[in-house]
Protein backbone atom coordinates (compact mmCIF):
# COMPACT_ATOMS: atom_id res chain seq x y z
CA UNK A 1 0.00 0.00 0.00
CA UNK A 2 1.29 3.48 -0.88
CA UNK A 3 2.11 6.04 1.80
CA UNK A 4 0.88 9.62 1.50
CA UNK A 5 3.48 12.28 2.27
CA UNK A 6 2.57 15.97 2.52
CA UNK A 7 5.57 18.30 2.57
CA UNK A 8 5.08 21.87 3.77
CA UNK A 9 7.78 24.52 3.58
CA UNK A 10 7.86 26.91 6.51
CA UNK A 11 6.42 30.42 6.24
CA UNK A 12 8.50 33.44 5.37
CA UNK A 13 11.12 34.15 8.02
CA UNK A 14 12.53 37.58 8.86
CA UNK A 15 15.77 36.61 7.11
CA UNK A 16 13.89 35.32 4.05
CA UNK A 17 12.41 38.80 3.84
CA UNK A 18 15.89 40.38 4.08
CA UNK A 19 17.54 38.01 1.61
CA UNK A 20 19.86 36.59 4.27
CA UNK A 21 21.07 33.01 4.33
CA UNK A 22 19.71 31.39 7.48
CA UNK A 23 20.85 27.79 7.29
CA UNK A 24 20.21 26.29 10.71
CA UNK A 25 19.87 29.60 12.54
CA UNK A 26 17.05 30.16 15.07
CA UNK A 27 15.24 32.62 12.83
CA UNK A 28 11.53 33.29 13.52
CA UNK A 29 8.76 33.91 11.03
CA UNK A 30 8.02 37.38 9.77
CA UNK A 31 4.56 38.88 10.25
CA UNK A 32 3.69 37.71 6.74
CA UNK A 33 5.09 34.26 7.52
CA UNK A 34 2.68 33.90 10.45
CA UNK A 35 -0.22 34.95 8.19
CA UNK A 36 0.86 32.41 5.55
CA UNK A 37 0.92 29.62 8.14
CA UNK A 38 -2.47 30.59 9.53
CA UNK A 39 -3.98 30.74 6.04
CA UNK A 40 -2.65 27.26 5.23
CA UNK A 41 -4.21 25.89 8.43
CA UNK A 42 -7.54 27.54 7.59
CA UNK A 43 -7.43 26.10 4.06
CA UNK A 44 -6.64 22.57 5.23
CA UNK A 45 -9.17 22.86 8.05
CA UNK A 46 -11.87 23.54 5.47
CA UNK A 47 -10.83 20.23 3.87
CA UNK A 48 -11.18 18.46 7.24
CA UNK A 49 -7.39 18.33 7.54
CA UNK A 50 -6.58 17.13 4.02
CA UNK A 51 -8.30 16.14 0.79
CA UNK A 52 -5.80 13.26 0.60
CA UNK A 53 -6.97 11.40 3.67
CA UNK A 54 -6.53 11.96 7.41
CA UNK A 55 -3.02 12.65 8.68
CA UNK A 56 -1.66 9.77 10.77
CA UNK A 57 1.76 11.20 11.73
CA UNK A 58 3.02 14.78 12.09
CA UNK A 59 6.75 15.54 11.74
CA UNK A 60 8.57 18.86 11.85
CA UNK A 61 12.09 20.27 11.69
CA UNK A 62 13.11 21.44 15.15
CA UNK A 63 14.07 24.96 13.94
CA UNK A 64 11.87 27.79 15.15
CA UNK A 65 10.55 28.88 11.74
CA UNK A 66 9.16 25.38 11.19
CA UNK A 67 7.84 25.10 14.74
CA UNK A 68 5.94 28.37 14.27
CA UNK A 69 4.55 27.17 10.93
CA UNK A 70 3.42 23.88 12.45
CA UNK A 71 1.67 25.54 15.41
CA UNK A 72 -1.54 26.59 13.56
CA UNK A 73 -1.66 23.18 11.83
CA UNK A 74 -1.76 21.50 15.24
CA UNK A 75 -5.28 22.87 15.68
CA UNK A 76 -6.54 20.77 12.75
CA UNK A 77 -4.22 17.76 13.12
CA UNK A 78 -4.89 16.30 16.60
CA UNK A 79 -1.56 14.46 16.79
CA UNK A 80 1.66 15.11 18.69
CA UNK A 81 4.26 16.95 16.62
CA UNK A 82 7.44 14.89 16.34
CA UNK A 83 10.44 17.23 15.99
CA UNK A 84 13.43 15.84 14.10
CA UNK A 85 16.74 17.70 13.69
CA UNK A 86 17.52 15.62 10.59
CA UNK A 87 14.85 17.63 8.75
CA UNK A 88 16.79 20.90 9.17
CA UNK A 89 17.93 23.10 6.30
CA UNK A 90 21.52 22.81 5.10
CA UNK A 91 24.09 24.29 7.49
CA UNK A 92 25.76 27.23 5.69
CA UNK A 93 28.37 27.65 8.42
CA UNK A 94 30.24 30.96 8.51
CA UNK A 95 27.86 32.55 6.00
CA UNK A 96 24.79 32.31 8.23
CA UNK A 97 23.08 35.69 8.33
CA UNK A 98 24.90 37.06 5.28
CA UNK A 99 23.46 38.11 1.93
CA UNK A 100 25.14 36.89 -1.25
CA UNK A 101 26.64 40.35 -1.77
CA UNK A 102 28.08 40.29 1.75
CA UNK A 103 29.66 36.87 1.13
CA UNK A 104 31.26 38.18 -2.04
CA UNK A 105 32.42 41.38 -0.34
CA UNK A 106 33.67 40.16 3.06
CA UNK A 107 34.75 36.59 2.21
CA UNK A 108 35.72 36.78 -1.48
CA UNK A 109 38.34 34.01 -1.54
CA UNK A 110 36.12 31.48 0.22
CA UNK A 111 33.17 32.52 -1.94
CA UNK A 112 35.14 32.00 -5.16
CA UNK A 113 36.46 28.64 -3.93
CA UNK A 114 32.96 27.46 -3.05
CA UNK A 115 31.58 28.53 -6.41
CA UNK A 116 34.35 26.65 -8.20
CA UNK A 117 33.78 23.53 -6.09
CA UNK A 118 30.03 23.71 -6.67
CA UNK A 119 30.46 23.93 -10.43
CA UNK A 120 32.69 20.84 -10.37
CA UNK A 121 30.56 18.78 -7.99
CA UNK A 122 27.43 20.37 -6.47
CA UNK A 123 26.85 17.37 -4.20
CA UNK A 124 30.22 17.62 -2.42
CA UNK A 125 30.81 21.40 -2.30
CA UNK A 126 30.78 22.20 1.42
CA UNK A 127 29.90 25.61 2.85
CA UNK A 128 32.78 27.06 4.91
CA UNK A 129 32.21 25.69 8.42
CA UNK A 130 29.00 24.00 7.29
CA UNK A 131 27.59 21.15 5.22
CA UNK A 132 27.58 19.97 1.64
CA UNK A 133 24.43 18.94 -0.19
CA UNK A 134 25.54 15.33 0.24
CA UNK A 135 25.80 15.81 4.02
CA UNK A 136 22.22 17.06 4.09
CA UNK A 137 21.06 14.33 1.71
CA UNK A 138 22.36 11.58 4.01
CA UNK A 139 20.58 12.83 7.12
CA UNK A 140 17.34 13.73 5.32
CA UNK A 141 17.28 10.37 3.49
CA UNK A 142 17.83 8.53 6.78
CA UNK A 143 14.91 10.39 8.36
CA UNK A 144 12.68 9.82 5.33
CA UNK A 145 13.41 6.07 5.19
CA UNK A 146 12.67 5.67 8.89
CA UNK A 147 9.47 7.72 8.78
CA UNK A 148 8.09 5.92 5.71
CA UNK A 149 8.94 2.52 7.19
CA UNK A 150 7.24 3.27 10.52
CA UNK A 151 4.17 4.87 8.97
CA UNK A 152 3.76 2.76 5.82
CA UNK A 153 0.26 3.02 4.38
CA UNK A 154 -0.53 6.14 6.40
CA UNK A 155 -0.46 9.86 5.68
CA UNK A 156 2.58 11.73 6.99
CA UNK A 157 2.55 15.53 7.31
CA UNK A 158 6.05 17.02 7.36
CA UNK A 159 6.91 20.70 7.94
CA UNK A 160 10.44 21.38 6.78
CA UNK A 161 12.62 23.60 4.55
CA UNK A 162 13.21 24.19 0.86
CA UNK A 163 16.48 22.25 0.76
CA UNK A 164 15.12 19.02 2.30
CA UNK A 165 11.97 19.22 0.16
CA UNK A 166 14.02 19.43 -3.03
CA UNK A 167 16.21 16.51 -1.92
CA UNK A 168 13.19 14.37 -1.03
CA UNK A 169 11.70 15.05 -4.48
CA UNK A 170 15.02 14.07 -6.05
CA UNK A 171 15.45 10.96 -3.88
CA UNK A 172 11.96 9.72 -4.77
CA UNK A 173 12.41 10.36 -8.50
CA UNK A 174 9.81 13.13 -8.67
CA UNK A 175 11.90 16.21 -9.58
CA UNK A 176 15.68 16.49 -10.08
CA UNK A 177 17.43 18.57 -7.43
CA UNK A 178 19.49 20.51 -10.00
CA UNK A 179 16.44 21.87 -11.84
CA UNK A 180 14.89 25.17 -10.71
CA UNK A 181 11.78 24.77 -8.56
CA UNK A 182 9.97 27.72 -6.91
CA UNK A 183 9.48 26.26 -3.44
CA UNK A 184 7.20 28.98 -2.07
CA UNK A 185 6.82 29.62 1.66
CA UNK A 186 4.01 27.38 3.05
CA UNK A 187 3.73 25.63 -0.31
CA UNK A 188 2.29 22.13 -0.10
CA UNK A 189 3.62 19.11 -2.00
CA UNK A 190 1.68 15.86 -1.78
CA UNK A 191 3.37 12.61 -2.78
CA UNK A 192 2.12 9.06 -3.08
CA UNK A 193 5.15 7.01 -2.06
CA UNK A 194 5.36 3.50 -3.47
CA UNK A 195 5.39 0.53 -1.12
CA UNK A 196 9.10 0.06 -1.93
CA UNK A 197 9.74 3.49 -0.35
CA UNK A 198 12.12 4.66 -3.07
CA UNK A 199 9.76 6.12 -5.71
CA UNK A 200 6.76 8.43 -5.60
CA UNK A 201 4.16 10.18 -7.71
CA UNK A 202 3.44 13.87 -7.17
CA UNK A 203 -0.25 14.60 -6.60
CA UNK A 204 0.48 18.25 -5.82
CA UNK A 205 3.78 20.06 -6.43
CA UNK A 206 4.59 23.24 -4.42
CA UNK A 207 0.89 24.14 -4.40
CA UNK A 208 -0.08 27.59 -3.05
CA UNK A 209 -3.83 27.67 -3.69
CA UNK A 210 -4.32 28.90 -0.13
CA UNK A 211 -2.31 32.12 -0.64
CA UNK A 212 -3.27 35.40 -2.31
CA UNK A 213 -0.84 36.24 -5.10
CA UNK A 214 0.69 39.16 -3.18
CA UNK A 215 1.55 36.80 -0.30
CA UNK A 216 3.80 34.58 -2.44
CA UNK A 217 7.39 34.63 -1.20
Amino acid sequence: MDTMLTLVRHGQSIWNADGRGQGQGPIPLSELGHRQAERLAEYLGAENGSSHGPVTAFFCSDLVRCRQTAAPLAAIVPLPIQYDSRLREIDIGHWQGMTVVERQTFDPEAYAAHQEAFEKNPECARYPGGESRNDMRQRVAAALEEIIRKHAGGHVLMVTHGGPIRLILDTLGVYPVGEPLPCWNTSRTVLSVRESGDRAEALLLVDVQHLPEDWLT
